[in-house]
């Protein structure tokens, strides 16, 4: 009896286990608890699965149940786990823990304590999920969230999102522009509170509609309140609708004015005459008959034309070939229709299309032509207009890119027969970006056009000045030599000409400007045909002008082309290089007056895989070109910071801090705090292990943003340092702006600090200036105990250089950490 009820028990036990298990694999939760005074571990199979143990593996005791986790987050959670054995404190924690076979997982961990009637701690028990799943969910929608933010706040028309009550929940930069309002304004807003009732009510109707049929809706109305047409375009979704604004008005009265024109010209009375065809083949015809508007257009009375040639009116040189062209039109159809300048008889011109008619007596003989005419002088000059519009920049009026294509191809035909050289000049406005942030655009577009004029003055009334649009402007000058040299030397001085004159002070509201250019010039003759790469030509040595320093020009040579395809070349390595994960980072120690290593500098190279090690000098520069220095300054700023994590564990290493440069392309990025705001919370370091180098170049411009972004970092707790300090724009007045930590003398300084006076006394300058604002000095390019020496005797805090180490992979910067450096304390 007693044993069928053991059984009986024992069956009942094993199926409520397999239920446990069942429901634990199904929750993904596994359970555990530990014996507070044997330290025991038990767990659930379900516990050991999510953890990835083996068929037959368990954990046995405190310690294995802590060595589960990331080595950084041991410490965490033997904490929590003491802290509930003890006070018996409940605990709930989302770390990562190791799996063997696959990398980390996500689990969450939570905790409490057993007790028994007395309240004594008798175990502690809890439970692992796992929430990989989610955490990766929650990852992608901060990224997708990150994405959106940023594609919305690019996009060029005005874009708002409201909510179902049509308030606005969302307003980019340029429908802030055009509602004239700020977000702060607008937030919470009806969109149409500020309108008129009758407008109010149609967007309301409108926009109603849009959220009760879940379809998109148009519309174009006048907004009085800004006093501008606007297309509407709204499209629904979950939360509300996206509505985007277009500003409409040019193209509202355009239509109107071309609405106007129509309309007059199509009340106009056409002019009608007849003429009685001549006898014979010689003969001229003979009008015969006009009405009241040819009278009215032309001056003439009936009298005075009748029984007279048409030709009366017409010049007939410029007439004639149009003339012959409708002569063999009536003999194939009989009727023919050209446009034709005709005279008034007070001698001013005015143009008719004019379709003629032949009236037959017989299958063989014309008798009569009908002519009728319509003014069309208005069409034409509006013809005209739009040829201007279309071929002529309509600021400066000079010839645009795509008349300057035309008539560079009509010179290259030209110069093909005649065999004569010619030149073309591509110049850009230094610095012309500042000049309009600054005094503002239509400061900007007196500049161009006195440029324009100038430039105008400097060639022949022959040759060709175009603006291509911003501060970019070619001159074509054709018909030079045929002698190549004489050519050459006729291009050059037209140059220098016009390098001349632009360098002289504009006037421009009352004040001097300086406006230098950068210009590039190239030739050309018959044997080329692409009109494309003379441009790209001039273009190129253009860039090379500003590589020299601006102010000056530059000749196209062919080795300049080759460097461009280079570095395209080098670019398209470089997307494989990041995709591929081929960068690595070395690491060179800074060392302070004692000769101990306080930090490290992180400098990334290039793991090439046919190249070997490649330094930075050769694919930094293309990476700013390219942009692509975002992603690989973004790689090695993480880098540093997980590296950061792994040395906060050790006591040699916890206190030693990484360096990482920061190219003004990266730091100019709009979001270039909240990436290095997330590195930091994301790996967890401490924020001031983390330094960053900014270089000189970042204080150029825009220098109330540059001190902002600093500000932003420095709130942060991260360390700012300025870099290659005394070759770039430093000024005493902008640097002591700037939350600064630490100046860096450049290396072509400390080079020759000891045998040139100049580099000595510069040195000296910046050391007292450091010191004067309380910033820490770190010399670059210590290469001898004689050049560590003098400068530490001047005040230098800290040194980097061959003197103590290379830039070193990780492993041997480890090993170089566990044994101290070769004195370099003061001698002297």
């Amino acid at each position: 009896m007693t044993q069928g009820r053991e059984e009986s028990l024992g069956k009942a036990l094993h199926e409520s286990e397999s239920r446990l298990n069942l429901t634990e694999h199904t929750a993904g939760v596994g359970t555990w608890s530990v014996n507070t005074t044997s330290g025991q571990v038990q767990h659930s199979d379900e516990y050991g699965s999510i953890l990835g143990l083996q068929a037959g593996e368990s954990v046995h005791d405190l310690a294995g149940m802590v060595r589960r986790y990331k080595p950084e987050l041991r410490k965490v959670i033997h904490e929590r786990l003491e802290q509930c054995a003890q006070t018996g404190e409940a605990f709930d924690e989302e770390l990562q823990v190791l799996v063997p076979g696959t990398g980390t997982k996500w689990v969450r961990t939570v905790g409490n304590a057993v007790r028994n009637g007395e309240g004594q701690i008798l175990r502690i028990q809890g439970a692992v999920q796992d929430i990989t799943v989610q955490k990766q969910a929650q990852q992608e929608t901060m990224r997708l969230a990150m994405r959106l933010t940023t594609t919305l706040a690019s996009i060029k028309e005005a874009f708002v999102t409201l909510d179902r009550q049509c308030c606005f929940t969302y307003l980019n930069q340029e429908s802030e522009r055009l509602l004239q309002k700020t977000t702060a304004e607008l937030l919470g807003q009806e969109i149409w509170q500020d309108f008129n009732t009758v407008l109010a009510q149609r967007l309301r109707v409108q926009l109603g509609h849009a959220l009760k049929t879940n379809r998109q809706v148009e519309l174009e109305d006048f907004f009085p309140l800004i006093g501008k047409w606007l297309e509407v375009r709204a499209y629904p979704f979950t939360e509300g609708l996206a509505v985007y604004f277009r500003d409409v008005t040019e193209r509202r009265r355009s239509q109107e004015h071309q609405m106007l024109l129509e309309t007059s010209v199509a009340r106009l009375n056409d002019i009608v005459a007849i003429a009685e065809a001549g006898s014979g083949p010689d003969d001229e015809p003979r009008m015969v008959f006009v009405n009241d508007a040819f009278e009215k257009k032309t001056g003439y009375n009936r009298e005075e034309v009748l029984g007279k040639s048409p030709r009366m009116l017409l010049e007939l040189d410029p007439a004639k070939l149009k003339l012959l062209e409708m002569a063999k039109g009536l003999q194939q159809t009989r009727q023919a229709r050209t446009e034709l300048k005709v005279f008034r008889k007070t001698g001013t011109p005015f143009w008719v299309e004019l379709e003629v008619v032949s009236v037959q007596a017989s299958a063989d003989e014309v008798t009569h032509w009908v002519a009728v005419g319509r003014d069309i002088t208005h069409r034409k000059g509006a013809e005209e207009m739009i040829r201007h519009l279309a071929f002529y920049d309509p600021l400066t009026d000079l010839p645009n890119r795509q008349l300057l294509l035309d008539r560079l191809q009509k010179a290259l035909s030209q110069s093909a027969r005649t065999g004569q050289h010619g030149a073309l000049m591509f110049i850009d406005l230094d610095n012309f970006k500042i000049l309009n942030d600054t005094l503002g655009h239509h400061v900007g577009d007196q500049l161009l056009q006195q440029v324009a004029q100038r430039l105008k003055k400097s060639v022949r009334k022959t040759d060709t000045v175009a603006r291509l649009g911003g501060d970019e402007f070619v001159v074509m000058v054709d018909d030079l030599s045929t002698d190549p040299d004489a050519a050459a030397s006729k291009s050059r001085a037209l140059s220098e000409k016009v390098l001349t004159m632009l360098r002289e002070p504009f006037r421009i509201a009352g004040h001097q400007h300086f406006a230098t250019p950068s210009i590039g010039v190239t030739t050309f003759s018959g044997n080329q045909s692409d009109v494309s790469e003379l441009l790209k030509q001039a273009d190129l040595a253009m860039y090379q002008a500003k590589a020299l320093g601006r102010n000056t020009l530059c000749y196209f040579a062919p080795d300049m082309l080759a460097t461009v395809t280079a570095n395209a070349a080098v670019g398209i390595a470089l997307r494989e290089g990041l995709r591929e994960k081929q960068f690595v980072v070395h690491y060179q120690p800074q060392v302070n007056l004692q000769g101990l290593v306080t930090g490290v500098e992180a400098l990334v190279r290039w793991n090439h895989p046919e190249k070997g090690l490649v330094m930075p000098a050769a694919f930094i520069p293309v990476a700013e070109d390219t942009g692509l220095i975002l992603p690989l300054g973004m790689w090695v700023l993480e880098t540093a910071c997980e590296q950061l994590v792994a040395w906060a564990d050790s006591a040699e290493t916890a206190n030693l801090s990484i360096a990482v440069n920061v190219s003004a392309y990266q730091f100019r990025h709009p979001n270039f705090v909240d990436m290095v705001m997330s590195a930091i919370k994301r790996t967890g370091i401490r924020p001031q292990g983390l330094k960053l180098e900014l270089t000189e170049s970042l204080l150029a411009d825009r220098m109330e943003i540059t001190i902002q972004k600093m500000g932003m970092l420095k709130d942060l707790g991260v360390t700012l340092a300025l870099d290659d300090f005394g070759v770039g724009y430093s000024s005493l007045s902008c640097l002591k702006r700037l939350p600064l930590d630490q100046l860096k003398i450049d290396k072509d300084f400390v080079a020759d600090v000891l045998t040139d006076p100049n580099d000595a006394a510069i040195s000296r300058a910046i050391i007292a200036l450091a010191q004067s604002l309380n910033l820490q000095v770190v010399a670059e390019g210590v290469e001898t105990q004689e050049q560590r020496d003098f400068l530490a005797n001047q005040g230098c805090d800290q040194f980097q250089g061959y003197l103590f180490a290379p830039a070193l992979p990780l492993e041997a910067l480890e090993l170089l950490l566990r044994k101290p450096l070769a004195d370099t304390t003061v001698t002297g």
